[in-house]
């Protein structure tokens, strides 16, 4: 079978027919078997569509009644009718409104529980001391994310993180320190493949020590004169052929305190090193498409940028799933078509901005 449309579509009737028409006990394991290689046969022939046709594959994935988790990328793929997950009360209302005034509906699945366990609570509450001292806030007596949120609501709507600039800036200095001054030059290193090189005036949290690119510069001096520039201080070599799909790996341990579960899948190009997470707990629990774009998107993409790895961090606001792929660059998100234009119609913020702006439009400062 050739990756078409066409030839899916015949597969998941494959597949569905035989599931209605089972009988109530169990069935075979020969049937069992000859169910899971149709199954993985559809993945093949969706990961061969989404690297050759993405249009054909986002068109294919949302009508045809394939689980969410067997998709190999969600992004782009809209909140279908079949999906199981469950729905808010007002979904209906929520799915059959058409935008207005230039507003984003909001998401129609029910909030899932976001708490956190004992290490997670701890990192929490770390980073937000870091945060803290960062923007001069106030810590909230709320715990957890949803405290987290509250002082961030704080700096934005305070005149020194009135800019998005400063809320990007304040988020990635919080991301270094919490990386420690080690790990960036390990990981520009051996993932990004950065040359380390010292600058005294580098304002960074983890650049390059002294020591790391004077050993370079050693090496470097070490070479035959035609090779010396291929490791010039600052030159990328990389990333490296693994990086990608390593960090992928590693990031739901390193940020799901932040952002909530997540698992591999495909980048939108259908390449390795993509995860997506379930529901992020950062986007549930604000609904306010500014601080996902100034407090987590953006400052995670420039961060990963800075490591030498290209990252498109890209939100569902139906679904409030978010896909992260390594090692694709972001457009920004005025030219990115997948990045809706206007603010949330629940988005938790819009009233408190429009009384700072004096009862203003609050539409730019929100997306």
């Amino acid at each position: 079978m050739e990756a078409t449309p066409l030839a899916i579509a015949q597969l998941t009737d494959a597949i569905e027919l035989p599931a209605a028409c089972e009988p109530e006990d169990s069935p075979s394991p020969l049937a069992r078997l000859a169910m899971l290689l149709r199954r993985q046969r559809r993945s093949q022939l969706l990961t061969a569509l989404l690297r050759t046709d993405r249009a054909a594959y986002v068109e294919t994935a949302s009508f045809l009644n394939i689980p969410r988790r067997e998709l190999p990328n969600r992004q782009d793929v809209p909140l279908r009718a079949f999906d199981p997950d469950p729905r808010r009360p007002d979904a209906p209302e929520l799915a059959g409104r058409a935008p207005e005034d230039g507003l984003v509906p909001d998401c129609e699945l029910a909030d899932k529980s976001m708490g956190e366990n004992a290490a997670e609570a701890v990192l929490l509450d770390v980073t937000r001391n870091i945060y803290a001292h960062e923007t001069g806030t106030a810590r909230v007596p709320e715990r957890g994310i949803r405290g987290l949120l509250e002082e961030m609501r704080t700096y934005m709507l305070s005149p020194r993180g009135a800019q998005p600039a400063a809320q990007q800036e304040v988020l990635i200095r919080t991301l270094r320190t919490l990386m420690t001054p080690a790990l960036p030059p390990f990981y520009r290193i051996f993932m990004g493949g950065v040359v380390p090189s010292h600058d005294p005036d580098d304002a960074r949290v983890g650049a390059d020590p002294k020591w790391l690119a004077d050993a370079f510069s050693w090496v470097r001096g070490k070479l035959p004169a035609a090779l010396q520039p291929a490791l010039a201080p600052g030159k990328q070599l990389g990333p490296w052929f693994y990086a990608p799909v390593l960090t992928a790996v590693v990031s739901p341990f390193a940020f799901g305190f932040l952002v909530g579960p997540a698992t591999l899948n495909l980048r939108s190009d259908g390449r390795f090193g993509g995860l997506v997470v379930e529901k992020c707990k950062f986007l549930q629990e604000s609904n306010c498409k500014g601080m996902c774009l100034n407090s987590c998107k953006l400052p995670a993409q420039n961060l990963f940028a800075e490591l030498g790895m290209p990252l498109r961090v890209s939100p569902n606001f139906a679904t409030q799933e978010c896909q992260w792929s390594f090692g694709e660059a972001a457009p920004p998100p005025e030219e990115d078509p997948a990045w809706p234009k206007g603010c949330l119609v629940g988005c938790t913020s819009r009233e408190a901005m429009k009384e700072l702006s004096g009862g203003g439009s609050v539409v730019r400062a929100c997306e």
